[in-house]
C-alpha cells in the first residue's frame, strides 16, 4: 500500500469590489504554475490552531499587511476533508484538512493594492476568470472552496466593503489585475 501523507492547511480569501467588478487577490506557484489562495500548510509553531497558521502565511505571503493594525480573519469555512489526492510536492498521496478565512479590512486596503506589482508572486484575479479560467491556472482548492460555500465564490462577502478607485488600464498592469 502507498504512503498516505496528512496534512492541515489554513488559506485566506481575499475579495475586493474593484472599478464595479469583484477580484480575489491570489499568489502565483511558480513551481505549480498556478495561481491559488493566500496560505499553506500548518507549522508546529501554529499550536495546533489553524487561524493562527493562516494568518502567519498571510504577514508571510502579504509582507504589506505587516503595517495593518485593523484586519481581522473571520471562518469562511469549517475544516474540510479533501482527499487523499496525489502531491506533487511530497511524491505520494495525501490527506489534507482545510480551513478557509475571509479577511476584513477595518480600514482601506489601497497600501495593499500599491504594493502589488512585477516584483510580488500575488495577483488580482477578476472572479469571472476563476470560475472560468483564462489567463491563469487556477488551483484546484478555488473549486474545493466554492462547492463548500452556498452560491460558490459569488456568495463570498467582500473584504472591503467600498467599491476602489477605478483602474486605468496602465494602473490595472501594474496592480497585477488580469
Amino acid at each position: 500500500m502507498s504512503k498516505l501523507k496528512r496534512s492541515r492547511c489554513a488559506f485566506v480569501v481575499i475579495k475586493l469590489r474593484i472599478d464595479g467588478e469583484d477580484y480575489f487577490l491570489m499568489r502565483r506557484d511558480l513551481d505549480w504554475k498556478d495561481v491559488s489562495f493566500i496560505g499553506g500548510h500548518a507549522k508546529e509553531r501554529d499550536n495546533g490552531k489553524l487561524e493562527r497558521a493562516a494568518r502567519r502565511e498571510l504577514l508571510e505571503e502579504v509582507p504589506s499587511l505587516r503595517a495593518f493594525k485593523l484586519i481581522e480573519l473571520t471562518p469562511l469555512t469549517d475544516e474540510i476533508a479533501h482527499g487523499p489526492v496525489y502531491s506533487p510536492s511530497a511524491g505520494c498521496r495525501a490527506e489534507y484538512s482545510l480551513r478557509f478565512f475571509i479577511l476584513k479590512f477595518r480600514d482601506s486596503p489601497k497600501p495593499v493594492l500599491e504594493a502589488l506589482g512585477s516584483r510580488t508572486p500575488n495577483i488580482l484575479i477578476r472572479q469571472d476568470d476563476m470560475l472560468v479560467p483564462r489567463s491563469h491556472r487556477v488551483a484546484d482548492l478555488v473549486s474545493v472552496l466554492s462547492g463548500r460555500i452556498p452560491g460558490g465564490l459569488r456568495s463570498i462577502p467582500h473584504s472591503w466593503p467600498e467599491d476602489l478607485v477605478p483602474f486605468s488600464e496602465r494602473r490595472r498592469r501594474k496592480y497585477g489585475c488580469k
